[in-house]
């Protein structure tokens, strides 16, 4: 259990129930005037005012009313809420100009009643379903653990995003995209390290990080030259490589290793590969640990332009815009040049899968496309 402003984005383990009926007590809709509605042609006196929060009610006998605000409790005797914009003072009388069919009322366990699941089991929890829980009384909630993730990125050409590269250096973006990654799906990134091309280096890296974690994430050095350093890494912390290769891009060299309960990936440094196997791989891995009930990612639409590329022996994926129109998915593929142009992934929100030896689509052609989460 954590307190209730800590577990955004956790999956609740156990159903809410209400602790009260809801609402408690019969209560205005609207500000205006509480009165008996057989009393509506007539002119009422004021017996008095009614605010949210007010105990003491004042009576509504016949020929009488009480102005009221929104989610004050109606008086008893009262059946009916007259809007203050129907209404008019004459000579201190009270007289309603307009009746509505409806009460204006919200009766007592109209919303939910004590014992009822207001959450339940499973839910993500959002802004409202955080607000929810509060209205329960449940101050802490049981939830999933986040997912605990550790990051090392890789390389010698690679500064932080404050320096300004010189020569042949970079500015690091994968660790911006993993970090608003790992917290857009729930985990908690617990280190993130910058490293050298030294094996050296790297072993005394994953060494310092013990064995407190979920998922190991090495950025860059997933290849064969010779500083690819994230095997003999993992490696010598004592994962098993499960897979060395992937048959897409980008991507290609992805790797997946395990150890005990911890899953660890060596992904390719280009930060679009990243981007495509975090979304392709890791989010299904992430919503698997919080319990999450599996979404359906893979969609069909419509292309809204025409697309061609040089066919490729393996699967691509590109970035693309997924959007509704009409009921209807439309989906339209950004431009994409390289693994290493991130900025080909702004806006998109879905990626378009072009199987192998395949030319391109047509406009209009009805497409798969996997929806992005983030």
């Amino acid at each position: 259990m954590i307190a209730l402003p800590d577990a955004r984005g956790r999956i609740l383990r156990e159903p809410a129930h209400a602790d009260a009926d809801s609402p408690r007590f019969d209560c205005s809709a609207v500000d205006g005037y509480a009165l008996r509605r057989a009393d509506a042609e007539q002119a009422l006196n004021l017996a008095g005012e009614i605010q949210p929060g007010t105990t003491e009610l004042p009576s509504t006998r016949p020929g009488e009313c009480a102005r009221i605000f929104t989610g004050a409790q109606v008086p008893e005797g009262a059946d009916y809420v007259a809007m203050q914009e129907d209404v008019s003072i004459e000579a201190g009388c009270v007289r309603i100009n307009s009746v509505s069919p409806e009460s204006n009322i919200r009766r007592k366990g109209e919303n939910c009643r004590r014992g009822d699941v207001v959450v339940p089991a499973g839910s993500r929890l959002r802004s409202a379903e955080l607000a929810a829980l509060a209205s329960c009384g449940v101050t802490q909630p049981l939830v999933t653990r986040a997912a605990r993730v550790v990051h090392f990125v890789t390389g010698n050409e690679l500064v932080d995003r404050t320096v300004t590269p010189t020569g042949t250096q970079l500015r690091d973006s994968n660790s911006s995209l993993v970090a608003s990654f790992a917290a857009a799906h729930g985990a908690f990134l617990i280190h993130q390290q910058r490293l050298c091309d030294s094996l050296d280096e790297a072993k005394q890296a994953i060494d310092s990080c013990g064995a407190e974690f979920d998922l190991l994430l090495v950025s860059g050095g997933a290849s064969v030259g010779d500083y690819d350093f994230a095997v003999p890494m993992l490696e010598h912390a004592g994962f098993k490589m499960q897979f060395e290769s992937v048959n897409l891009r980008p991507g290609k060299p992805l790797k997946l290793f395990v150890r005990d309960q911890a899953v660890a990936f060596a992904i390719p440094g280009n930060p679009v590969s990243h981007w495509v196997i975090l979304h392709l791989f890791i989010a299904p891995l992430l919503g698997a640990w919080s319990g999450v009930d599996p979404e359906r990612r893979e969609l069909r639409g419509e292309l809204q332009t025409d697309f061609a590329q040089k066919p490729n022996r393996r699967d691509t994926y590109l970035p693309a815009i997924a959007e509704v129109a009409d009921a209807a998915w439309r989906v339209r593929p950004l431009r994409f040049t390289s693994s290493g142009d991130i900025a080909s992934v702004v806006g998109a929100n879905a990626l378009l899968p072009v199987p192998a030896g395949c030319a391109g689509f047509s406009a209009a052609e009805q497409v798969r496309f996997v929806l992005c989460h983030e």
